[in-house]
């Protein structure tokens, strides 16, 4: 499935977080429809490789490339390993909420949402997090449904009141899709596909968010990997839902587009 926002040509495609959040981020793709022309593909696939082929299809059949590819969070992954497998068809990144590259900075993202939280909530994601990693089956999708919520409080900073019902995550792509994304941060997979981009690259990232911006950032600069890094106070994880950040997201989420690839319709 594929939304279409704005008119063609479709010069930009936004890939949602998750894996399996689906519908994630038409509130951005409605905003940028106003001034051009944006995809907005629903991944369906059960495994990495499948879903960048997914993807490849879903540009190929629909957008004008090459293309403006935007991921907020996991969507910035799959964004990166379609760029080392199609550079062709990308002209330019832009990373929303990336998470860290390498395994080492995983700790902080626990460590940031904890501090995020309430104790008693705080207590509640670690017993989550525990039974995810030795419970049965029925126990797991309870403490699963705990995490989602608790470290969807704990990724803001300032919420925006919800501006409409969004479908529910595929919880079973995450549990499927999820365990291979992280084996690829470490065995290094991720580096070695930010190693082969050869588009500009534009990070953009809330001050707020438990996901360290140095997990990204440290290790593209160790190899070399040129990027504009772009830091919004007061804001969390999700950018376009953050109350004092929404504005200034989107205005530099427009100019990073602006810059890379074409100017906007007035």
């Amino acid at each position: 499935m594929i939304r279409k926002y704005g008119q063609e040509p479709f010069h930009l495609v936004f890939l949602h977080g998750g894996p399996g959040a689906a519908g994630s981020v038409a509130a951005p793709c409605r905003e940028l429809g106003k001034y051009a022309g944006i995809l907005e593909p629903w991944q369906s696939k059960y495994s990495v490789a499948e879903l960048v082929e997914e993807l490849h299809l879903q540009i190929s059949d629909f957008a004008a490339s090459p293309v403006t590819l935007i991921g907020h969070s996991w969507g910035a992954w799959l964004a990166l390993l379609y760029a080392a497998a199609y550079g062709q068809n990308v002209k330019a990144l832009i990373w929303i909420g990336c998470p860290p590259l390498e395994d080492s900075y995983v700790p902080l993202i626990n460590q940031r949402r904890l501090a995020n939280l309430s104790a008693r909530d705080g207590q509640s994601l670690l017993q989550a997090l525990a039974v995810l990693k030795k419970a049965d089956a029925v126990r797991q999708q309870e403490a699963l449904q705990t995490v989602d919520a608790l470290c969807q409080k704990a990724d803001f900073f300032c919420p925006l009141l919800e501006e409409e019902d969004l479908p529910a995550s595929d919880e079973k792509a995450f549990a499927a899709v999820w365990p291979q994304a992280a084996a690829l941060r470490t065995k290094g997979t991720l580096l070695k596909a930010a190693q082969l981009l050869a588009c500009p690259l534009t990070l953009i990232h809330g001050e707020q968010d438990p996901h360290p911006l140095q997990g990204v950032s440290a290790p593209l600069t160790r190899l070399g990997v040129s990027f504009n890094e772009i830091i919004l106070p007061r804001c969390g994880h999700t950018p376009w839902a953050e109350k004092y950040a929404r504005k200034t997201f989107f205005d530099a989420l427009r100019a990073a587009v602006q810059k890379n690839t074409y100017i906007f319709k007035r």
